[in-house]
C-alpha cells in the first residue's frame, strides 16, 4: 500500500436529481392525480345535480306565482260591473279581490289607445296616464293572455312585471284587464330554506333582467344578469355553467328557464364553497396520498444525502463571498461529491474579486439612474428586429402603470391606433434605412386616463452595416402638454372676452359720445336736448349694467356674496322678473306668457337675487328668439324621491320658440363667457357670464339649473329647481308705506372728480335743494359746521383723506353727527359697503349714481333716513 487517499467518486448532478424525482414524485404524483380527478368529478357531479333540481323547483314555483295573477285577471275580466263598464265599481271590486288574493299587486284596465281607465294603485277619479306598450298591443292582436317582462310601472315608477288578459264586453274585446306585481310577490321564492346557504340565486325574464335576488336585493333589481348567464339562458332551457356574480364572486351557476312563461332562476354557488365541501370529501384520499409521499420521501432521503452534502460544503465560500471576501479568503470546500459542485466552488473564488470590485460601483449607479428615470417618468427600450418582445427599462411600466407587451399587441392598449400607426411607420424606416426619429404620441395609461409621451428612436447596425435593432427613450410629457394646451385655451377666451367687451362698452359709448356733442350746440331744442339726455341716461345705465354683471359674477364664483335670506313668495320674484324685462319683450313684438301658481308657493332666497336669476333668462330668452316669439315662464311644484322632505321643489320653467342650441352647446351653457353662435355686427349682444350668473346664484341657494333643446331652431327651456319652503313662517315681513316727500334739504357734495361732483350737485339743485360742493376732503371738513348739512353725498377715493376717515369725523362733530351720510363710490363690493356702513354711513350709491335710489333718500329727509336705517 502507497498510503495515498483514491480520489472520491464525483458524479453529475443530473444523476443524484434523475433517481430523486423517479424515487420521490412519479410514483406517488401519478396515483394521486387520477384519483383526485375521478372523486373531484364524481362529486361536483353531484352538487350539481342536486342544484339543478332545486333550481327546476323553484322555477315550477314562479311560473305558478304568475299563472296565479293570471287567474285573477281572468276572473276580475269576467265581472258584471266591468261588462256595464261601470269603472268606478270595477275599481272598489279589484281592490277587495287583490286584499283577499293578499301580496302587494294591482290592477289596471287599458283601452286600444294604452290609455290606463283604472288603477287600483291610486284612488278612483285620480288622473291616469297614457301608458300604450307593445304588450298591450298583442293581447288586443291575439286576443291571448301574455305575461310581460320586467319594465318600470308608470304610476308606482318601481319594477313590475304585468299579467296582461283579454276583457270582453258585450262579446267585442275592447280593453286589456293587467295584474301587475312587484318583487315583493316573489320575496317568499329565494328563502334560506329553498336556496343553499351561501348562494346566489336571482328571479330573471326573458331578457335576463333581474326580478328578485337574494343578495343586494335593491340594487339588483331591474339590472342584467351576468351576461355568460344571459347568453346561456337564451340558447338553453337550463344548464351549468361558470360565472362571476354581480358583486365580482367567481360561480358555479346552474339555470332553468319556464317553457311556459319564459321566466327563469340561476343559483349560483361560490367556487370557494364548492372546493371547500369537495376537499372534505377528499380528506381520506389525500390521506393515503400522504403515505405514498411519506415512503418516497424516505427514498428521497438517504438519496439526497450527498447531494446535501455536496452543496453544504459550497456554503462557506458563498457566505464569504456574500460578505466581501476575496479569492485569497475563501475557505476551500471540504467533502464535494458532485463534479458540478466542484466547478461552482471554483467559479465562486474566481469571481469574487471581480464582483467584488465592480458590484457596489454598478449598484449605486443603477440605483441612481433607476430613481432618476422614475422622477422623470423616463425610460429606455432596445428591440431587437428578430424578437417579438421589446426590451424595456424599470422604469417604463411606471409610465404606463403596467408591463409593455410586444408592439403588435400595443395598437389600442398601450397607443391609440393613430399613434400606433405613426410608430409603425417610423420603426418600418428606420429598420429599411437608418437613422433616428421623433414623435410625439398619445399612449393609454393602465388606469384609463390618456398621456403623451416625447418617443425617440434610433437604429443598431451590426458588422455587415445592417439594422439589427432599435433602441430609444420615451418620457411623460403629459403635465407639459397640458400646460401648454391650458395657456392656449385660455389665451384664446382671454382675446374673445376682450373683444366682446370693447364691444359691448363702445355700442353705450358711442350714443353718449355723439349725445354729449350735440348737448354744446347753440340753440339747441329743448325738447331735443332733453331726448338726448334721456338717450345718455339710458346708455350710462346700460353701462353700469355691463360693470354690475361682471362684479355680481366675480363676487358669487368668489364666495365673496352673502344672501340676505327671507320667505317670499316665488310667484312674486317670476312677476317682477316678467315685469323688468317688458321693455325689451315690447321692443321686440314677442308675446309672453307667465303662469303663476294659484296659490303662494314660499321659498328661503335672496328676493333681489332670485328676481336677477328669472330676469336673466327671461331676458336671454327674449333677446334669443326672433320677433314676434312667444316665451313662456311658469311656476310649479315637483314632488319626488330626490325632492326636498319639507314638501318638495319649487320650479320655475323659461320656454321660448327661438333659435334653440346645438347638443354639444348646452353643456357648457352655464360656463363664464360662453355664447351661442355669433354673428359679426353681435347683433345679440352681450358678455356672456348672465348664464354663469343665474348658476351660481342658483346653487348658492341649494338649487339647480338645467337647459333643454330640441335643436336650433326649437326653442329652448331653461328649469331652476328651489327648496320649498314648508308652512307660513312668523316672521313674514309687513311692507311698510313710504316716507312723505321732505322739504328743502341743505346737501354737500364732496368729490376730487370736478365733473362728476358739478354734475350731481346740478341734479340735486334742480330738485329745489340747497347745494355746497366741495373737492377737497379737509376743506369740506372745515366747511361742513358753518354749512350744517342734512344729507352729505360722499366719495370714497377721496385725496389726503378718504371717504371713511371723513364720514367718522362728521359724525363726532354736534353740528353734522345727524347728517345723513351717503357713500357715493365706484366702490360697490360686499366688503366695500360694510366698510362705509362701520365708518358711519347711512347708505351705500354705486356710481353712476341710479338717480331715483337717490331721490328716495332725499324724499325721505334727515329723519326718515335715519329712522329707515336704525329700524
Amino acid at each position: 500500500m502507497t498510503g495515498t487517499t483514491p480520489p472520491l467518486a464525483r458524479r453529475p448532478l443530473r444523476a443524484y436529481l434523475l433517481w430523486l424525482v423517479l424515487a420521490v414524485l412519479l410514483p406517488g404524483v401519478a396515483g394521486a392525480a387520477l384519483l383526485f380527478v375521478h372523486q373531484y368529478q364524481k362529486a361536483r357531479a353531484q352538487i350539481e345535480q342536486k342544484t339543478m333540481q332545486t333550481v327546476r323547483a323553484l322555477v315550477y314555483t314562479a311560473e305558478s306565482k304568475l299563472l296565479q295573477g293570471q287567474s285573477i285577471a281572468r276572473t276580475l275580466s269576467t265581472i258584471d260591473a266591468l261588462d256595464n263598464e261601470d269603472f268606478a265599481r270595477v275599481h272598489r271590486q279589484a281592490r277587495e279581490a287583490l286584499l283577499l288574493a293578499g301580496g302587494d299587486m294591482n290592477m289596471v284596465l287599458r283601452d286600444r289607445h294604452g290609455q290606463q281607465i283604472v288603477n287600483t294603485a291610486l284612488d278612483y277619479g285620480a288622473p291616469l296616464p297614457l301608458d300604450p306598450s307593445p304588450q298591450v298591443d298583442k293581447v288586443f292582436a291575439t286576443g291571448q293572455p301574455a305575461i310581460s317582462d320586467v319594465f318600470i310601472g308608470a304610476v308606482r315608477k318601481r319594477p313590475t312585471v304585468s299579467v296582461d288578459v283579454p276583457a270582453r264586453v258585450r262579446g267585442e274585446l275592447r280593453y286589456v284587464l293587467s295584474i301587475g306585481m312587484g318583487p315583493e310577490n316573489f320575496d317568499g321564492l329565494l328563502t334560506p330554506k329553498s336556496v343553499p346557504e351561501g348562494a346566489v340565486s336571482s328571479l330573471f325574464d326573458r331578457n335576463g333582467i333581474i326580478f328578485n335576488r337574494n343578495l343586494n336585493r335593491h340594487r339588483s333589481i331591474g339590472q342584467p344578469v351576468n351576461p355568460l348567464l344571459r347568453k346561456a339562458a337564451l340558447h338553453a332551457s337550463e344548464g351549468t355553467i361558470a360565472s362571476r356574480s354581480r358583486e365580482g364572486v367567481p360561480l358555479q351557476t346552474s339555470f332553468a328557464r319556464s317553457e311556459v312563461t319564459g321566466w327563469g332562476v340561476a343559483i349560483g354557488i361560490p367556487r370557494e364553497t364548492l372546493r371547500q365541501e369537495l376537499l372534505g370529501q377528499l380528506a381520506m384520499l389525500a390521506g393515503g396520498v400522504a403515505v405514498l409521499f411519506a415512503i418516497g420521501l424516505c427514498l428521497a432521503w438517504l438519496i439526497g444525502g450527498r447531494m446535501a452534502r455536496s452543496v453544504q460544503a459550497l456554503t462557506g465560500p458563498a457566505l464569504a463571498l456574500g460578505k466581501g471576501g476575496t479569492g485569497a479568503a475563501l475557505p476551500a470546500p471540504s467533502e464535494v461529491h458532485v463534479r458540478e459542485a466542484a466547478d461552482v466552488a471554483a467559479a465562486i473564488g474566481n469571481a469574487a474579486a471581480l464582483l467584488d470590485e465592480r458590484s457596489r460601483d454598478l449598484a449605486a449607479k443603477e440605483a441612481a439612474l433607476r430613481e432618476t428615470h422614475m422622477l422623470a417618468r423616463f425610460g429606455t427600450w432596445h428591440w431587437n428586429l428578430g424578437a417579438t418582445a421589446i426590451e424595456v427599462s424599470d422604469s417604463v411600466p411606471h409610465i404606463f402603470g403596467r408591463a409593455l407587451p410586444p408592439f403588435a399587441q400595443q395598437r389600442g392598449t398601450v397607443f391609440t391606433d393613430e399613434s400606433w400607426q405613426q410608430v409603425q411607420r417610423l420603426t418600418s424606416e428606420l429598420a429599411r434605412h437608418g437613422g433616428k426619429g421623433k414623435l410625439q404620441l398619445h399612449a393609454l395609461h393602465a388606469d384609463g386616463h390618456h398621456i403623451w409621451l416625447d418617443y425617440r428612436c434610433e437604429s443598431v447596425h451590426g458588422e455587415d452595416g445592417r439594422v439589427v435593432a432599435l433602441r430609444g427613450s420615451m418620457q411623460d410629457i403629459t403635465e407639459r402638454v397640458r400646460a401648454e394646451e391650458a395657456l392656449r385655451h385660455a389665451d384664446q377666451r382671454k382675446n374673445e372676452f376682450l373683444a366682446m367687451l370693447a364691444h359691448e362698452l363702445r355700442n353705450p359709448l358711442a350714443p353718449i359720445t355723439s349725445g354729449a356733442q350735440l348737448l354744446g350746440q347753440d340753440k339747441l331744442d329743448p325738447a331735443r336736448a332733453k331726448q338726448i339726455s334721456a338717450i345718455i341716461a339710458r346708455q350710462a345705465r346700460h353701462m353700469a349694467g355691463l360693470v354690475d354683471d361682471l362684479l355680481d359674477v366675480s363676487r358669487v364664483t368668489r364666495g365673496l356674496v352673502a344672501l340676505a335670506k327671507e320667505r317670499i313668495d316665488i310667484n312674486a320674484v317670476v312677476l317682477d322678473a316678467a315685469e323688468q324685462v317688458q321693455s325689451l319683450v315690447r321692443d321686440k313684438a314677442h308675446r309672453l306668457e307667465v303662469r303663476p301658481l294659484p296659490q303662494p308657493c314660499h321659498v328661503s332666497g335672496d328676493r333681489k337675487r332670485l328676481v336677477q336669476v328669472v330676469g336673466n333668462l327671461l331676458h336671454n330668452a327674449a333677446k334669443f328668439t326672433d320677433r314676434g316669439g312667444h316665451i313662456e315662464v311658469g311656476v310649479g311644484i315637483e314632488v319626488g324621491s330626490d325632492a326636498a322632505a319639507d314638501g318638495g321643489r319649487v320650479v320655475v320653467e323659461v320656454r321660448d320658440n327661438g333659435i334653440g342650441m346645438l347638443p354639444e352647446e348646452l353643456e357648457p351653457a352655464f360656463d363664464m363667457f360662453v355664447q351661442g353662435e355669433r354673428t359679426p355686427d353681435r347683433s345679440l349682444g352681450g358678455l356672456g357670464i348672465g348664464l354663469a350668473l343665474v348658476r351660481s346664484l342658483v346653487e348658492l341657494h341649494g338649487g339647480s339649473v338645467d337647459v333643454a333643446s330640441a335643436g336650433p331652431g326649437q326653442g329652448t327651456s331653461f328649469t331652476v329647481r328651489l327648496p320649498r319652503c314648508a308652512g307660513r313662517a312668523a316672521g313674514d315681513t309687513v311692507e311698510q308705506a313710504a316716507p312723505a316727500p321732505a322739504g328743502q334739504l341743505k346737501v354737500l357734495v364732496v368729490d376730487d372728480n370736478v365733473d362728476a361732483a358739478q354734475v350731481l350737485a346740478m341734479y340735486v339743485g334742480a330738485r329745489g335743494h340747497e347745494v355746497k360742493v366741495e373737492h377737497d376732503s379737509v376743506q369740506a371738513l372745515a366747511h361742513a359746521p358753518g354749512f350744517a348739512p342734512d344729507v352729505c353725498l360722499l366719495d370714497i377715493g377721496l385725496p389726503e383723506m378718504d371717504g371713511y376717515e371723513l364720514a367718522r369725523r362728521l359724525r363726532r362733530h354736534p353740528a353734522t353727527k345727524d347728517a345723513v351720510l351717503v357713500a357715493v363710490t365706484g366702490y360697490g363690493q360686499e366688503q366695500d359697503r360694510r366698510n362705509s356702513a362701520q365708518a358711519g354711513f347711512d347708505h351705500h350709491l354705486v356710481k353712476p349714481v341710479d338717480l331715483a335710489s337717490l331721490e328716495t333718500i332725499l324724499s325721505a329727509g334727515p329723519q326718515g333716513s335715519r329712522r329707515e336705517l336704525s329700524a
